[in-house]
């Protein structure tokens, strides 16, 4: 009955990821449509499944307020702070919502960007103070030639040009390099799931 129940829900899956993937290419026919419905029903998914993350939020974070377990008082103001977003965006409060993100979100994301200087700069000095290679130098140097560039002075014109340059050059190279990675991990998991060797929806 397991086996039988496996195989069923790997045709399953391959039966609807090759439906999928022939309506996404041709964009027209009965399998656009069907590509569409499966789609919605995606959104519809994981709609559900950040509902219940929510509500799996609340859940823990009362249960903690109510033991009086480490941390409480957090809790407190991680579940205050969600009501009145939920409340604002049913209100459709929709001024008074940017005005949360701008006023509290990006002050809180800009504070960890200044931090991040700091960890940056005891990271170096850490790397330097046990061991001097090529690499800890280059790390070192590039990151003095970042820090100097963002700073506003109008006679740093060359560090200026060379840290553009390191943005733009070898720094996106990182970044897009990720992207294909990301790109090739989700095409072989997607050509997996078509072959019937991905064993993740069977648990």
């Amino acid at each position: 009955m397991a086996r039988l129940l496996s195989l069923l829900t790997s045709v399953l899956a391959i039966g609807i990821g090759i439906v999928t993937l022939i309506g996404l290419l041709s964009g027209v026919g009965i399998f656009a449509g069907t590509t569409n419905l499966f789609l919605q029903l995606t959104m519809i998914t994981v709609a559900v499944t950040i509902l219940i993350g929510i509500l799996n939020l609340f859940g823990v974070h009362t249960r903690r307020i109510l033991k009086r377990q480490r941390g409480w008082v957090y809790s407190i103001v991680l579940l205050a702070s969600a009501l009145v977003v939920i409340i604002l965006r049913l209100l459709g409060a929709d001024d008074a919502n940017m005005a949360l993100l701008e006023g509290v979100q990006v002050s809180i994301e800009s504070a960890f960007a200044g931090l991040l200087l700091f960890a940056l700069v005891y990271g170096a000095y850490r790397l330097m103070r046990q061991r001097v290679t090529w690499t800890g130098t280059l790390f070192t140097l590039v990151l003095i030639i970042i820090l100097l560039g963002a700073l506003p002075f109008a006679e740093a014109g060359a560090v200026v040009q060379v840290r553009a340059w390191l943005l733009a050059v070898p720094v996106s190279a990182g970044a897009r390099g990720i992207l294909l990675g990301i790109a090739l991990a989700t095409v072989v998991t997607g050509i997996r799931v078509l072959i019937g060797q991905e064993r993740s929806y069977r648990e």
